[in-house]
């Protein structure tokens, strides 16, 4: 596969597994240098490098503060700061009628000292309130709870399936944007860049056997999408006989089912926006292993 004009975090195929009801430890607990000091707002941002091999992955309790770290007792950065302390911050997740969005408020926790695996992590707050981290720090605070996907698996979505947890992640988003069945209302459920949401699409089921593309009308639906930090498409190749002539559009295909191969029949989702990645479709072309229904996106 080429490479995307700018290649989302979404790609890169961090495979973790964080469980629900359990706190959301996207790494293998490591020590780490640095100041993570300046990771509040937007953890997508980060330098750090969420690469590391995921069959070694491991989530459990980490170390807290409770009763060992004066730090602790500052709960906001200027005091934090103020007393000689770090403070770690990270972005807070919300999602509402409008989609998914990075929180304003820097949110973290005060200690003496900072590190910890070199994967994003996600931990909620002592009010509830998800925080993502660039990196999973090691002394999260006692008072800080479990994240729930009952609770905030909205919320949870509207980061988790960014970094590719797939069908790990708690479910809720694509949930909800399969209960949108009208474009206005699926569309409006966007956000933040960087993040995930829902988009109208036009699907069509097509058939190998048939011996030309699916004569059927389109079928509008909702599905869950990764929102591109900026545009670019995918540098495919499709066929010379094809003349997709959609500059700044991709199409994109997925199993009609468990179990049915995609070279006999499969979903295609013709002319994506670029600033849109669907979940769990590819993109036609991408590979020479890309199947022959994608031929009918061709003009």
């Amino acid at each position: 596969m080429r490479s995307l004009i700018h290649y989302p975090l979404s790609l890169m195929f961090l495979v973790f597994s964080p469980a629900c009801g359990e706190k959301h430890s996207l790494g293998e607990l490591t020590v780490s240098a640095g100041d993570p000091s300046s990771s509040s707002g937007d953890p997508s941002s980060s330098s750090a490098d969420p690469s590391g091999d995921p069959s070694t992955s491991t989530t459990g309790e980490l170390p807290t503060t409770e009763g060992n770290d004066p730090c602790a007792q500052h709960t906001d950065e200027a005091t934090c700061v103020d007393a000689g302390c770090e403070f770690v911050g990270g972005g807070a997740l919300e999602a509402d009628v409008d989609g998914c969005h990075w929180g304003d408020q820097a949110l973290g926790f005060c200690a003496s000292i900072s590190g910890g695996s070199q994967s994003p992590a996600i931990h909620c707050d002592p009010d509830g309130v998800p925080v993502v981290f660039s990196f999973d720090p090691l002394n999260i605070p006692a008072d800080w709870g479990n994240c729930s996907c009952e609770v905030q698996g909205l919320a949870l979505d509207c980061y988790r399936y960014a970094i590719n947890l797939g069908p790990q992640s708690c479910g809720a988003l694509t949930d909800h944007c399969e209960s949108l069945t009208d474009q206005a209302s699926c569309d409006q459920f966007q956000g933040d860049p960087g993040l995930n949401g829902c988009l109208w699409v036009e699907s069509t089921h097509e058939v190998a056997a048939e011996p030309a593309c699916s004569a059927e009308p389109p079928v509008g639906r909702c599905i869950p999408v990764h929102l591109r930090q900026s545009g670019g498409c995918f540098d495919t190749s499709p066929p010379a006989s094809c003349d997709p002539a959609h500059a700044g559009k991709t199409p994109y295909f997925g199993p009609v089912g468990e179990g049915v191969p995609t070279g006999v029949e499969l979903e295609l989702l013709d002319d994506v926006s670029c600033q849109f990645e669907p979940l769990d479709y590819s993109p036609c072309w991408a590979d020479e292993d890309s199947p022959a229904g994608c031929d009918c996106a061709c003009d």
